[in-house]
């Protein structure tokens, strides 16, 4: 369901970039000194990738590479998931949990903006949640339950697409059966 709160509203403006030629020692401490968990590396004004520290420790350190040797290009991720700033802050939020991501790039005509993360939605979600609240005593139709059916499963914790109410429980496809029996 839409928020109606745009990702320009929630989004950070000043996001840490580096160059793709840029070594892995250089990026990790422009990341330490500006106290940031990714950078977007881009090629002029258009990114394209992405390192995090995850990609540092598990492309570099755990396998004993010299920081200093490899650069950001070797390790990014690529190709880019990107955002809109005109996007609604429910459909960023949803990519970003489709694919794990904490953060997203905002990107317009193909130049980076901004930044979106888990930390902006959660600043914004209290009017979010206000926005939807006072859209339902509008008298709109109430959100059908398909519209809330994916998340975690209540009893064995995996995500799923497609979670049904059994039994006062949110259920996965292989939890089924199981649910109808408590």
């Amino acid at each position: 369901m839409p928020t109606g709160i745009k990702v320009s509203e929630a989004m950070v403006s000043r996001v840490i970039t580096a160059r793709p030629s840029q070594t892995v020692m250089e990026g990790s401490r422009l990341m330490r000194d500006e106290d940031v968990g990714m950078l977007v590396i881009c090629e002029g004004n258009r990114p394209v990738g992405v390192v995090t520290r995850e990609d540092i420790v598990d492309k570099v350190t755990a396998l004993d590479k010299q920081a200093s040797k490899v650069t950001l290009k070797e390790i990014m991720g690529s190709p880019v998931v990107t955002c809109s700033p005109d996007d609604d802050l429910a459909d960023a939020a949803k990519v970003m949990v489709k694919h794990g991501f904490e953060r997203l790039p905002v990107v317009r005509m193909g130049k980076l903006v901004g930044l979106i993360s888990d930390r902006e939605i959660a600043k914004v979600a209290p009017a979010a949640i206000e926005i939807l609240r006072e859209r339902l005593l509008m008298s709109e139709p109430p959100p059908t339950i398909e519209e809330f059916n994916s998340g975690d499963c209540e009893l064995c914790g995996n995500f799923s697409e497609a979670l049904h109410l059994i039994n006062d429980r949110w259920v996965c496809d292989s939890c089924k059966d199981e649910a109808s029996e408590l």
